[in-house]
């Protein structure tokens, strides 16, 4: 072999060695994956129900990163993942920003107005709300008519998650109280009796009875320690 041939020779092994060397620092770098048939590209993992943190992690490892979108509600914990762009599963280029977006929770529903509705209808606007109708207790009220509903626990207005529990209560109608004695008092002084107990006087008439002194009461209807709504009147009997 002639001094040029050899001189040749080893020109070109050693061009060789140097290319190689260079593509393999290349091919390290990701800079000749199109070469494997994956074009530099990921798969996208899905990143939904993660945490801002578990999701960063999970994405750096595969060489993508991520940007935090708005907060919105969802069904999904808050705090967690509840959604991304592009969806898990797609392929994207080393290096794309993934869009996360992150849940506030549950959206809150508003419990409604439902006194005076017949407890059949309330519960089904609670349902038509996503809420849930609860034990029912009873109370007395001097404005909603006894079997309708009177109010809510938690009460009307009030913010809270779907799915939520909420207590009917229903009205028994006006408190019922005893009737007090005034046999034997003075006009007066039953009419003051009854009033300061809730009631008031009815109608007042004559009447005679031996048992009783003048001018005092002899009967009255409801008669004593019957139980009657504040307010009901009591009608009087006067000796004469």
């Amino acid at each position: 072999m002639g001094r040029s041939a050899l001189v040749a020779f080893v020109t070109s092994v050693a061009t060789t060695l140097v290319v190689f060397a260079a593509l393999t620092a290349a091919d390290g770098r990701g800079l000749l994956a199109f070469l494997h048939g994956t074009r530099g590209d990921v798969e996208v993992p899905s990143i939904n129900g993660l945490s801002v943190e578990q999701a960063r992690d999970l994405l750096r490892a595969r060489d993508l990163l991520l940007t935090l979108q708005a907060e919105r509600p969802d069904t999904v914990p808050a705090g967690k993942v509840a959604g991304q762009t592009p969806l898990g599963g797609s392929r994207a280029a080393r290096g794309t920003a993934i869009q996360a977006f992150v849940s506030t929770g549950a959206a809150a529903v508003i419990i409604p107005t439902l006194a005076g509705a017949r407890p059949d209808d309330a519960v089904e606007q609670l349902r038509n709300r996503k809420l849930a109708a609860g034990h029912r207790r009873e109370e007395p009220s001097e404005t909603v008519e006894a079997g309708l509903v009177l109010g809510t626990d938690p009460p009307a207005g009030r913010s809270v998650v779907p799915d939520a529990e909420v207590t009917l209560i229903i009205s028994t109608g006006r408190a019922l109280k005893p009737i007090p004695k005034v046999l034997g008092m003075r006009l007066s002084k039953a009419k003051k009796v009854l009033e300061e107990a809730g009631f008031k006087v009815g109608t007042t008439r004559t009447g005679s009875s031996d048992n009783y002194d003048d001018e005092v009461t002899i009967k009255q209807d409801p008669a004593d320690s019957t139980p009657a709504a504040l307010g009901t009147a009591v009608n009087l009997v006067i000796n004469d």
